[in-house]
């Protein structure tokens, strides 16, 4: 939706599906034209399960995903008009629900504003630091251009992007020297390169959280019991 590079579609699609599913892959891809500048998957088999057949087992669920931001990746040119390597193209806000039943014919809709308000108090921001400090860089294949490496967090970090901050993104020029044996490696030895990126994203802590509290009691679980 062109010239806004933070479009609000508020639609919704239907699509029938037969369980279970021939293909495991729900594929989404962003155009400009015909022209795709990102894609992204779902896979059906991990945001599913068909749960237990035997009695008393484990009850399945069917497909389901967000609220959420999923992140789009697509290959983006270089300098020199030429493809470069797949980088972080954007992000959208979907939903994905399943309901049995006969479909009705429909095939596009609009959302309702109650589930519109309903999101949108998950989406105030609050800023993050990221920080990654590299260790070693072995195996490095033999060429005769000098190496960096570049940390990014979405579109934070990335040299390539002219719309956000410049940032301490990216480590100092190094030129990778033979091992004795087929690949080469940085020199960093005692001197290891750091870089740093601050962003603003949307909090959301109540997700991890809960997450590192039933992983915190798995583990102590199996450390009780094993």
């Amino acid at each position: 939706m062109p010239p806004d590079a933070n479009p609000a579609w508020n639609e919704v699609f239907f699509f029938p599906l037969r369980l279970p599913p021939i293909c495991d892959e729900i594929q989404l891809a962003i155009l400009s034209g015909s022209k795709v500048l990102g894609t992204a998957t779902l896979h059906l088999s991990q945001i599913s399960s068909a749960g237990a057949e035997l009695e008393e087992g484990t009850p399945g669920f069917l497909p389901c995903f967000g609220p959420s931001f999923l992140p789009f990746y697509g290959s983006r040119p270089d300098s020199a008009g030429t493809p470069g390597t797949v980088a972080y193209r954007g992000r959208v806000l979907l939903e994905l629900s399943t309901h049995m039943g006969t479909p009705d014919g429909r095939h596009r809709d609009a959302i309702a504003p109650e589930d519109v308000a309903r999101v949108q108090r998950h989406l105030p921001r609050h800023r993050f630091g990221l920080c990654g400090i590299f260790y070693s860089a072995t195996m490095v294949p033999a060429g005769p251009e000098l190496l960096r490496f570049e940390l990014s967090l979405g579109n934070d970090g990335d040299t390539g992007d002219v719309t956000c901050k410049p940032a301490a993104s990216v480590t100092a020029h190094g030129c990778p020297l033979f091992d004795g044996n087929r690949y080469h490696y940085l020199p960093w030895y005692g001197d290891k390169p750091v870089a740093a990126v601050t962003s603003s994203w949307e909090d959301t802590s109540h997700r991890w959280d809960a997450l590192n509290l039933l992983r915190a009691t798995c583990r102590r679980l199996v450390s009780t019991h094993g």
